[in-house]
């Protein structure tokens, strides 16, 4: 066997597993859920093509979910974004991990968020977002963990704040490239995610920008936006993820495969 062969089976990733059987996503199945009614802010419009390859939010206006009909835990799910030019604005694109239907309106929500803001902002919604002061939403991808049910204020700070008492965000990391860098207007970016009970790994075109472990509730896959219009999303794809074992074996036969070269080498 080759070395660079070898090299390549050590490299397989165990944390993520392996993947198989990718599926094309059809989006005519998705459901669209917004959370309360922010002064000024509208509730978010999803308009899917036809043939369900893509969807198009339209509006900037409060936070917005566009949940899948599969559980996302087990899986690898790949797919593209893109902010049309022209749309203009500055705010938030992204994905949910973990979501429920009804977590917009639900006191015990318990999902991760994967949200990327364009420009650093400072930005107080006011009533009706409860009495929660407003604050600076920072450039840049990270994922945070929702709680019940966070006002708009939350949202935009990535943070827990007095004032409200049903629920908040915790930022866990931000991107490892990406983290105070913001996406551009009419760029198309590539998201694979890996979702499992006690990790996620987030890449953005094949580079890994995000990867927490805990302990995590299963829950459907979302697009999300926040205060942003004339987003898409398009040519997404499922794939359940082999257990971990599998992919801890493929690795073992890697090293195997190194022995018996090494041994060969010494034999010649």
């Amino acid at each position: 066997m080759k070395r660079s062969l070898v090299c390549s089976l050590l490299a397989l990733p165990i944390l993520a597993g392996t993947a198989v059987a990718q599926t094309p996503v059809n989006l005519n199945t998705w459901t669209a859920q917004s959370y309360p009614a922010v002064s000024g802010f509208s509730p978010g419009v999803w308009t899917v093509a036809p043939d369900g390859s893509s969807v198009l939010q339209s509006v900037n206006g409060q936070p917005t979910m566009f949940a899948s009909d599969f559980n996302a835990q087990g899986t690898a799910v790949k797919g593209k974004i893109r902010v049309n030019n022209g749309a203009g604005d500055d705010d938030f694109i992204g994905f949910a991990l973990g979501y429920n239907l009804g977590d917009n309106t639900n006191a015990s929500a318990d999902y991760l968020l994967v949200d990327w803001k364009r420009g650093t902002q400072f930005f107080d919604f006011g009533a009706p977002a409860n009495n929660t002061p407003g604050g600076t939403a920072a450039a840049g991808l990270a994922v945070s963990r929702v709680t019940g049910t966070p006002t708009a204020d939350e949202f935009w700070q990535h943070a827990d704040l007095i004032g409200n008492p049903t629920g908040g965000l915790q930022q866990l990391q931000r991107g490892s490239t990406l983290g105070a860098t913001g996406w551009d207007f009419g760029t198309e970016y590539e998201f694979s995610f890996v979702f499992l009970a006690n990790s996620l790994q987030v890449y953005v075109d094949d580079v890994l920008e995000l990867s927490v472990n805990g302990t995590f509730g299963d829950g459907r896959m979302a697009f999300y936006n926040f205060s942003q219009s004339s987003v898409n999303y398009s040519a997404f794809t499922v794939q359940q993820v082999v257990p971990e074992p599998a992919s801890v074996a493929l690795v073992g036969l890697g090293l195997v495969a190194l022995g018996v070269t090494a041994r060969r080498r010494r034999g010649s």
